[in-house]
């Protein structure tokens, strides 16, 4: 599903109306309708509806939308914060209509009106924010940032159309006062805003509305969100005559003593993820403790270069087992020592597998992440936002603060696929595709559960899936596991790979919506 920029979806808009005819009030018709199916389909079903409408086309729809809802039977409040002469075309149409046919609304055009604002608010079930849409590009103020507050405070549950008023459509960024949605409805494609936070979480719960944009339309965009429907049809199949040596061999380069629990999280996540046999090769002197921890994973030692430091003597055992897997992953666990960065070099040089480096292996190559280009095809990097800015010289704020453009340039530069970890995973390929992660939250953040991405990416490519479409169903899985377990506190990275076999389960089960079976549904928290 496609990813959009406020001004994308305003060119698409601009096709569809003026090259393909479609005039601009049917599209609007088309989204009201959208809002007011998902409203009628709530339960408990709300009775009494507020629709807060503002300028521009946004507010237009919210008139479309109080007209639908009284016709369904609900009684619908409108309140309109417009001055009607300043409306375009489709929404004077709207407003006509309304106005025509005696249609009850009031008008919010100074300070004043706050106060029978909210008392209107706090007497509904259900409040419309059909304020300001994505074309917003400054911050909040006055009147509008009143209205904003008083649609907060009134406690009452939100559900936004397109996106929450004050929402920048394409960082995420609060401008000022936002609208805090229990639900958002965005037409035809979602909007970045919708997915990086803190918009994301201002947006609650996101359906998307097809207002019949021919899908053809919005071809050129590398900007995705991964969908549960596209992670399906990427799957291997299973095949019934398969067995441990057909299902993909993996081979991780992982943990030294004191970290040897990441090896383990990374070469379990392997085996959870489908692989059929999983290699660990470790550090000499922290082997042992390894091989106690294990059971289904095969562990074996390799020469170190001081006490559990791998430098390039190791890289000719490394190689000749490479013969023998279809993947080599690196990284946890590992110390970022210059000799370890050396020893990758070689790999990367020497290794025909598809690669994938996280942790201890991204930050041996720090000092020069361009060294990542010698792959003989692009590598799958895992950092997170620490681990990039150590790689880059820059600060953790630089980094989240355009996750998307720094994860694109980076593969471009570095020829790698980058997976850029943390709320809103970004998958970025040399060819500038990029797609957004919406599974996986709060749950996540603890200790190993970047190994356990590591170990089931690598596995998902040893079972035969190009590196590329691999990291995507990983990252998506991965944040679906997180998904299955209540929210809160009280899981470690264990928690969560014992949920792989129910995330892939699941993800054959019809979705609740295009963007994963992991949405809630219309219920109100």
């Amino acid at each position: 599903m496609k990813l959009l920029t406020a001004a994308a979806m305003k060119e698409l808009d601009r096709r569809v109306i003026q090259e393909l005819g479609l005039p601009g009030v049917v599209l609007m018709e088309n989204a009201g309708m959208r809002v007011v199916e998902v409203i009628l389909k709530m339960q408990p079903a709300p009775a009494r509806i507020c629709v807060v409408a503002g300028p521009g086309n946004n507010g237009g729809d919210g008139l479309v939308i109080a007209r639908q809802l009284q016709r369904a039977g609900r009684e619908v409040s409108l309140l309109v914060f417009a001055r009607p002469e300043k409306y375009p075309p489709e929404s004077a149409e709207n407003y006509r209509y309304l106005r025509n046919t005696g249609f009850p609304l009031r008008h919010i055009m100074e300070e004043k009106d706050l106060d029978w604002l909210s008392r209107e608010l706090r007497s509904a079930d259900l409040v419309v924010d059909a304020l300001l849409g994505v074309g917003l590009q400054r911050p909040l103020e006055g009147l509008a940032a009143g209205i904003v507050r008083a649609v907060n405070e009134s406690g009452v549950p939100v559900l936004a159309v397109d996106i929450p008023s004050g929402v920048c459509a394409d960082t995420g960024a609060l401008l000022g006062e936002a609208v805090k949605a229990r639900w958002t409805v965005t037409m035809a494609y979602p909007k970045r805003g919708l997915l990086l936070y803190p918009g994301a979480e201002a947006a609650g719960e996101v359906i998307v509305g097809d207002i019949h944009f021919p899908p053809e339309l919005a071809t050129a965009e590398k900007t995705e969100v991964i969908t549960a429907e596209k992670v399906r049809r990427m799957l291997p199949e299973r095949p019934l005559d398969g067995h441990k040596g057909s299902m993909g061999r993996v081979l991780l380069v992982a943990g030294s003593p004191g970290l040897s629990g990441a090896a383990v999280l990374a070469g379990e996540a392997a085996l959870r993820g489908g692989a059929g046999l999983v290699y660990v090769g470790t550090a000499a002197s922290g082997q042992p403790l390894l091989e106690g921890k294990l059971r289904e994973v095969i562990s074996f030692p390799l020469p170190e270069e001081s006490p559990g430091v791998l430098g390039p003597s190791a890289a000719g055992e490394i190689l000749e087992k490479a013969r023998q897997v279809r993947v080599l992953a690196m990284g946890p666990g590992i110390p970022p020592a210059p000799e370890t960065a050396a020893l990758i070099k070689t790999l990367l040089e020497q290794c025909p597998l598809p690669l994938v480096f996280d942790a201890g292996a991204l930050r041996a190559l720090a000092g020069d992440p361009a060294v990542l280009r010698r792959a003989q095809k692009p590598p799958v990097i895992t950092p997170h936002p620490g681990e990039l800015a150590h790689m880059l010289g820059a600060a953790v704020e630089e980094i989240q603060g355009s996750r998307l453009e720094t994860a694109r340039r980076c593969a471009e530069d570095w020829n790698c696929i980058m997976v850029l970890k943390g709320a809103r995973t970004v998958v970025a390929a040399p060819d500038g595709r990029l797609q957004v992660n919406p599974t996986g939250g709060p749950n996540l953040a603890t200790a190993g559960t970047g190994d356990l991405l590591t170990g089931l990416i690598a596995s998902l490519i040893a079972q035969g899936m190009p590196s590329w479409e691999a990291a995507l169903a990983g990252v998506f899985l991965h944040g679906l596991a997180g998904d299955l377990l209540p929210s809160g506190r009280g899981y470690m990275a264990g928690d969560f790979l014992n949920q792989f076999g129910a995330a892939f389960r699941l993800l054959q089960e019809p979705p609740a919506c295009q963007w994963g079976p992991f949405n809630r549904g219309l219920r109100p928290a």
